[in-house]
């Protein structure tokens, strides 16, 4: 059942059936839906699904005799299609409850729906070759994020691509890469102007006094090319990087295309010195035969799971479980999406081996970078060796 509302005093529908519902939402799109997550037939999944298309901006409450799981996973799910889920209600449910959340939403401004008109037409899509003359053109750039371990001491950095189009302004990786992978050679141009501009950031930071291990993004064309390693081999020993300067990420899914084919680029890439992590732990399908059978140094967290830490159970028990694996199996472990003291704080009372995230840092642009990690050195060591005493009660007498 799916029950609809509009302002002007709450006039309300209800609908019992998809077809019914599926029909009162294009004929007036309502302020509010209560979206019983059972809806005869269909389910409130496929319901969600519908409102996307519509590109419905109005509040929706979903609810169910379901366990909370099954609300939480339903809510994720209509946040990630970018729906507005007000409220969660597990049934059965109070009227007062109801109200009350209907009360909320009322006094809450209203939210105007999108216009019909079409969208003025944009810049033309990106193809490869844009992607090249971009490079050429100075307008890509590498800004980097630290990652810090638990004694306080910076130790690496992650360097993430960003791309100021003078047309089209700033572009984000996911609207580009995906395109370079089109083509390969392109694919390997964009790979190779990274891991030279990251080689020639270690190189500054070294001069420096901070010689920061700088980590790229490596993407599954390039584990595809046998010869990968002795390129990323030959680059290194040009720019007079030692062993150890640069460091490889790559997802699981990218990990997960070919084993046998990655194993072996990847095993080679660790023969000549370099470090590699498995990004993004956790949200592929088959994480554990992953890690099996590829050599990682490093298992990073995916930032959903940290993220949640200190409000779910089911991710501290998973964050908790991978830093274990980690130590077990004798790899590093890295926390991404760190946001504030106290999830940093739980996180090396788990044992973490290393955080990254806004708590510390923001991506920043190499000069703002170097500064960064000159003037904070002291400070971010002072605040986790304050957390890891909080971590540790044993640690730090009584006042």
């Amino acid at each position: 059942m799916a029950t609809v509302a509009r302002r002007r005093g709450w006039e309300v529908s209800t609908a019992t059936r998809p077809d019914s519902f599926q029909d009162l939402i294009s004929a007036a799109p309502p302020d509010a839906i209560l979206l019983d997550l059972q809806l005869g037939a269909s389910d409130g999944i496929e319901q969600l699904r519908f409102l996307h298309t519509r590109n419905y901006r109005g509040n929706i409450v979903l609810m169910s005799g379901f366990d909370a799981r099954v609300l939480a996973s339903a809510q994720e799910i209509g946040d990630s299609l970018g729906l507005t889920i007000a409220a969660v209600i597990e049934k059965p449910a109070r009227i007062a409850r109801i109200e009350g959340v209907l009360l909320a939403i009322e006094q809450a401004p209203a939210k105007p729906q999108a216009a019909t008109m079409p969208e003025p037409a944009g810049p033309r899509a990106i193809l490869p070759h844009d992607i090249d003359e971009a490079i050429a053109a100075g307008n890509m750039a590498l800004q980097l994020q630290p990652i810090v371990n638990a004694g306080g001491t910076v130790e690496r950095a992650e360097a993430l691509i960003r791309w100021w189009d003078p047309m089209r302004g700033p572009v984000l990786p996911d609207a580009f890469v995906s395109v370079a992978e089109t083509d390969g050679a392109v694919m390997d141009r964009l790979t190779m102007w990274v891991a030279e501009t990251a080689a020639q950031h270690y190189r500054r930071l070294a001069e420096l006094g901070e010689p920061v291990q700088i980590c790229i993004n490596i993407s599954g064309c390039n584990l595809r090319d046998a010869d990968f390693p002795d390129h990323m081999a030959a680059l290194r020993e040009r720019m007079s990087v030692p062993w150890g300067g640069i460091g490889l990420e790559i997802t699981e899914s990218v990990a997960m295309h070919d084993l046998d084919a990655t194993a072996s680029v990847l095993a080679r890439l660790r023969l000549k010195g370099f470090a590699v992590a498995l990004d993004d732990f956790g949200t592929g399908h088959s994480s554990l035969t992953t890690l099996r059978r590829m050599p990682f140094s490093t298992i990073k967290i995916d930032k959903s799971f940290v993220r949640d830490l200190l409000t779910s159970n089911d991710s501290l028990t998973i964050v908790r479980s991978v830093i274990q694996l980690a130590h077990d199996m004798r790899l590093s472990s890295v926390a991404e999406g760190v946001e504030n003291a106290e999830v940093a704080h739980r996180l090396i009372e788990l044992g973490i081996g290393a955080l990254q995230g806004y708590y510390f840092s923001k991506p920043l642009p190499f000069d703002a970078f170097a500064t960064w990690l000159q003037e904070n050195r002291a400070a971010t060591s002072l605040g986790l060796a304050r957390a890891a005493g909080e971590a540790h009660p044993q640690a730090c007498p009584p006042d």
